[in-house]
């Protein structure tokens, strides 16, 4: 059995990400999946979902609605909010506290996550006492700017710098650490002078990279076909034969907002989903955007990936 954790917050739509990341899930593994989610009050309408798909693939889902993240580690951040995201962003760092204690380890997930290889791939890496297993992606390019005021403020090295949307996480070992206290909380509050001085805000992305990206104990680092993030950089929005067997993100360009063709991953899970006739009419939406100005170049993209489809067709009735 697999154990994974999602935890998330819900202004309306994010329940079908969260539904598509579990399908894709699911459908790349032959192991069942004991499935965690951490959430708020607002997730509560739309449990069902996902307990429905969980129940049709035969995974248990085990819901956490009581969440503690306290607030002296909130009002840390700018107006007392996590930037653009909510406090639920911060849950994983209580999934040690909040799982059952005889889980020892976990696989984490972000909500814009799509599977294309066997989620146990991860699951059955070795921690040994290492904390944390993420990927690092050797592809992304810092700017001289951002290296100065970010890395080098909080002490990370570039080459260790990894994503947090993806991790396996020792459970055990990251209990023992918060005997006394939860080890990010108490990392936040010692940090807490430095992250104010920060000319970027840190999240809980950066804390962990505080915290692990120097330490070779306590992090382990795989390839970025465990966490392959499709961003702007060297056009891997368009690079699509480069998706194939990974765990894809959408970090910056998500598929529900913006109209790019890797985001087709995403779009095979949703219409497959209760949602599936909203996936045509928001894809065309997103492709005639007129704020955005490469709209001419990808429609060119679509129609020809439309055409080749009915070329194939027309071979294969005759």
């Amino acid at each position: 059995m697999v154990h994974c954790a999602v935890c998330f917050h819900d202004s309306g739509t994010m329940y079908k990400t969260v539904y598509c990341a579990l399908l894709s899930c699911f459908e790349n593994t032959s192991e069942h999946v004991h499935v965690h989610a951490l959430i708020d009050d607002s997730v509560l309408p739309y449990k069902h979902w996902l307990e429905e798909l969980c129940e049709s693939f035969q995974n248990p889902i085990t819901f956490y609605e009581h969440v503690d993240v306290p607030d002296d580690i909130v009002n840390l951040f700018p107006g007392g909010k996590v930037g653009e995201y909510t406090k639920a962003s911060l849950f994983r760092m209580c999934l040690h506290e909040q799982l059952p204690e005889d889980v020892d380890k976990v696989v984490y997930f972000d909500c814009d996550i799509i599977f294309e290889r066997d989620i146990a791939d991860l699951w059955n890496m070795e921690l040994g006492d290492a904390w944390m297993i993420a990927a690092h992606d050797p592809e992304r390019v810092w700017s001289s700017r951002k290296k100065k005021y970010y890395l080098g403020a909080l002490g990370i090295e570039e080459d260790r710098y990894f994503n947090s949307g993806v991790l396996l996480m020792n459970l055990k070992a990251l209990r023992e650490a918060s005997r006394e206290e939860n080890v990010f909380w108490h990392a936040y509050r010692e940090g807490a002078p430095l992250f104010s001085t920060l000319k970027f805000t840190v999240f809980d992305q950066d804390l962990l990279n505080y915290m692990l990206s120097s330490d070779r104990e306590k992090l382990k680092l795989v390839d970025s076909s465990y966490n392959y993030e499709l961003c702007l950089h060297d056009r891997r929005f368009l690079r699509l034969k480069e998706m194939e067997g990974k765990i894809l993100h959408f970090p910056s360009l998500k598929p529900w907002l913006k109209f790019f063709p890797a985001q087709m991953a995403y779009w095979k899970y949703v219409v497959r989903s209760p949602w599936r006739d909203e996936a045509l009419p928001m894809i065309e939406e997103r492709m005639f955007d007129p704020k955005d100005r490469i709209w001419p170049v990808l429609l060119w993209i679509w129609r020809r990936h439309e055409s080749l489809r009915w070329l194939a067709r027309l071979r294969g009735a005759r």
